[in-house]
């Protein structure tokens, strides 16, 4: 009985230090953008500026960051079902991270006209979404530390090369020296970029990959569609605008994904699972949880622009619950998708997004061209809360390990006991 007791125990700690170490990295990482660089580039720069730079981030934070988090996770759940090595993903990120820059190339220069900004800004596509991928070598390891720390250093280069960029009005130094950071630090901790023989489940890589790298692509895509489409057809002042009402609700998300990054680490391993019992506990907590972001954006947005957007707080304030609340619906049901995924249903993981990405993208063009802010917030809403209730519907039929056969720990609890013996 003690012994069962120590075991529970430790996996118990063992889940709390990890959670620690995924929130603290995008804490200190929301910290550094939120509450110091974009603000101080916003006062000393005007919206203009600062509305600029977030619609090129939001590029990157759509095609880059797919590539390497979509491979990073194929990655992961290879582990359900076959054992493989750096030579089966190597290959795939060097053309798709070659692709990505290309793609990212034509946005910079279709956008600013520079050439030699167009080259660089393809440059750090490239070494963003390696260092994207590089974060699989602490998921692989349960390395949460090393999660924690490689997201701090990026974090300390941003105000790097913030300091840099005061000197050299070059705004892409300031994200540089960061990613350079962290996947230097990578590159230190780990093995995997070192050179190995693949293990011939090409093929099958490449599909979950490409099924994953689509749903991304449409999830952050939509995550950051409000920046390209207010940019689009309205005007950049009114992307800073925008982004400082749903920069509350979007930290939170930021606080979301580290439990999505356990959910599929832990969950992708072999006969690991929910079992009724306790995904109905998952779904009131998901639920709850939401609920209480969503108190918490009431309050804490208003006190956020009035602190360090107060020139444009008339404008913009009347659209925090809307926005808010498209934003919270959205992130509960990424909870949700995440145990999909980490079951290796690639395939209906994909239909979903495509679905919730194609009706958002579609119906959020139309809505925001006559409505503004308050047509897109409320396609927000509509869909999310679709995306909501399909996704605890597969979820709940795919992750439940009573309807399996296999004789393999099941829940997590069971899992952490036989790996602590």
């Amino acid at each position: 009985m003690i012994n069962k007791f120590k075991k529970k125990f430790s996996g118990g700690f063992k889940y709390a230090n990890d959670m620690v170490f995924t929130m603290g990295a995008t804490v200190v990482m929301q910290i550094v953008l939120q509450i110091i660089l974009y603000p101080l580039l916003n006062r000393c720069f005007g919206e203009s500026i600062t509305g600029t730079i977030l619609y090129f981030m939001g590029i990157v934070y759509i095609f880059p960051q797919a590539v390497g988090t979509a491979l990073c996770n194929t990655r992961l759940i290879s582990r359900k079902t076959m054992d493989t090595t750096n030579g089966d993903f190597l290959g795939i990120l060097i053309v798709s991270s070659t692709v990505c820059g290309a793609i990212c190339f034509y946005f910079g220069y279709k956008d600013d006209k520079d050439l030699l900004f167009s080259l660089l800004f393809a440059l750090f596509t490239i070494v963003y979404a390696f260092r994207m991928y590089a974060l699989v070598e602490f998921r692989l390891n349960k390395d949460f530390k090393g999660y924690f720390v490689n997201h701090l250093l990026v974090s300390i280069g941003y105000l790097i090369g913030l300091g840099i960029y005061f000197l050299c009005h070059f705004w892409l130094v300031i994200f540089f020296v960061g990613e350079v950071l962290g996947l230097v630090y990578s590159l230190i901790k780990g093995n995997v970029f070192k050179p190995e023989k693949a293990t011939g489940n090409l093929m099958k890589n490449i599909k979950d990959y490409s099924l994953l790298l689509i749903s991304i692509l449409l999830r952050d895509g939509v995550n950051q569609y409000d920046k390209v489409i207010i940019f689009s057809l309205i005007s950049s002042n009114l992307v800073a605008q925008y982004n400082a009402v749903s920069l509350i609700g979007k930290s939170l998300q930021m606080l979301i994904n580290p439990v999505n990054t356990l959910i599929v680490t832990y969950l992708s391993e072999k006969g690991s699972g929910f079992t009724k019992t306790k995904f109905r506990k998952f779904t009131a907590i998901c639920l709850g949880t939401g609920v209480l972001f969503l108190l918490f954006c009431q309050i804490a947005t208003p006190i956020y622009i009035k602190l360090f957007y107060s020139s444009f707080y008339d404008e913009i304030i009347g659209y925090c619950f809307v926005v808010n609340c498209g934003l919270i619906i959205g992130f509960v049901a990424s909870l949700f998708m995440a145990t999909i995924m980490s079951q290796g249903k690639t395939t209906v993981y994909t239909i979903i997004q495509f679905i919730w990405g194609g009706l958002y993208i579609a119906l959020a063009y139309f809505f925001t061209k006559k409505y503004s802010i308050a047509g897109l917030a409320g396609v927000s809403i509509a869909v999310n809360m679709l995306k909501l209730v399909a996704s605890i519907i597969v979820a709940r039929t795919t992750c439940l390990t009573d309807n399996n056969t296999n004789t393999e720990p099941h829940t997590l609890n069971e899992q952490t006991e036989i790996e602590n013996e």
